[in-house]
């Protein structure tokens, strides 16, 4: 026995049903809500991704963005840190770390001009060491770029069949 046409539209029907209308002013569509801005430095949301770099050269970087801090140095494998909010404090934002081995790591914003044109200046403290550089906005795209990338650049191991990958 065959289905009938109307069976078949019948749950079509009520899925298309599901999708609501769009609002006449996107911005009033709860999907569509901005997400609530974080502390601000300088006329820069301290919630979006930020990409440190030194003020000469490209020896290292620092990718900071919620949820993620990683510290690439120039001929060796990235580290992440630990993600942590920013503490405001003395007209700066201070982000108190670590890498995965333990070690201090502080991170601080200000507010001031420095190379290509970014308004915060960074310290970055690991340990005894200390860099300096320039912090710059960096766009959502380029984040989830970067990561789409280091995914990439992963090796491939195959699953020789035992369920594990050797």
């Amino acid at each position: 026995m065959k289905p009938s046409l109307c069976w078949t539209l019948v749950p079509l029907t009520l899925l298309a049903a599901c999708g609501g209308t769009p609002t006449e002013n996107q911005a009033d569509d709860p999907a569509n809500a901005a997400v609530a801005r974080g502390p601000m430095l300088g006329g820069v949301d301290l919630s979006t991704p930020l990409q440190i770099r030194p003020r000469e050269g490209r020896d290292w970087a620092l990718d900071l963005a919620p949820g993620r801090i990683l510290f690439q140095q120039e001929g060796a494998k990235q580290m992440p840190f630990y993600p942590v909010s920013p503490r405001m404090q003395q007209g700066a934002a201070v982000y108190p770390t670590q890498t995965p081995e333990g070690e201090t790591v502080t991170i601080t914003l200000r507010p001031g001009a420095c190379a290509e044109g970014a308004v915060l200046t960074a310290e970055l403290r690991i340990g005894a060491q200390t860099l300096q550089g320039c912090a710059h906005p960096q766009s959502v795209e380029q984040v989830h770029r970067d990561m789409y990338n280091e995914a990439l650049a992963m090796p491939y191991v195959p699953d020789n069949g035992s369920g594990n990958a050797d």
